[in-house]
């Protein structure tokens, strides 16, 4: 298992701060007594989130549930050995350590992990379900990370999408949406980062 500091992923702007503190209020708000949610397009905005809760005094599990992408296990290059999401959907029966402990004692994270054969098969995104229900009983809120596309978020219930000021475009978040709600997935707000 590994060790993260992860003091310099978190720092802000104190302007930064203070959207990031109404947006994580927002959120829990909007969840209810409901633990899991994703984020699309946050990359580090989510894990900023993911901190703010658990600063709140709440236990937190973040997860790197873009499968596309290895953001987070690039960021601190930790090599291939770091097990992770993809791991844990492609091999479920073995039961490895996935998570990884930060130096603050209430926030976990998991990696995306590594996928060696580059694919990944709807029933291994299936698995993804039980992942959240395993640790949602050691956390009071797991945070996912989750692709453009949302391919995980619909296992977490509720969402967030983040998009840029310059680049989005009002009707493919309208779709994106839509897609969401469409797979039973709550969307809590879209969040236009200037």
């Amino acid at each position: 298992m590994y060790s993260v500091n992860v003091d310099k992923l978190v720092k802000t702007s104190e302007t930064q701060a203070e959207s990031l503190l109404e947006i994580t209020d927002n959120i829990i708000e909007g969840l209810g007594n409901h633990k899991a949610f994703a984020v699309l397009g946050g990359k580090v905005d989510t894990f900023k989130i993911a901190y703010n809760i658990m600063e709140k005094g709440n236990k937190v599990l973040f997860v790197d549930g873009d499968i596309r992408t290895d953001v987070f296990l690039g960021k601190y290059k930790l090599g291939k050995s770091a097990k992770g999401v993809l791991d844990y959907i492609k091999r479920p029966e073995k039961n490895e350590e996935i998570v990884c402990v930060t130096n603050h004692k209430n926030l976990s994270l998991i990696f995306t992990g590594i996928n060696e054969d580059g694919v990944v098969t709807d029933d291994e995104i299936m698995i993804f379900k039980s992942l959240i229900d395993k640790y949602s009983k050691e956390y009071d809120y797991i945070v996912v990370d989750s692709d453009e596309d949302g391919t995980l978020a619909a296992f977490c219930g509720y969402a967030a999408i983040i998009a840029e000021k310059e680049t989005y475009d009002e009707d493919e978040l309208n779709n994106r949406v839509i897609q969401l709600e469409d797979k039973e997935c709550n969307v809590l707000g879209v969040i236009i980062r200037e």
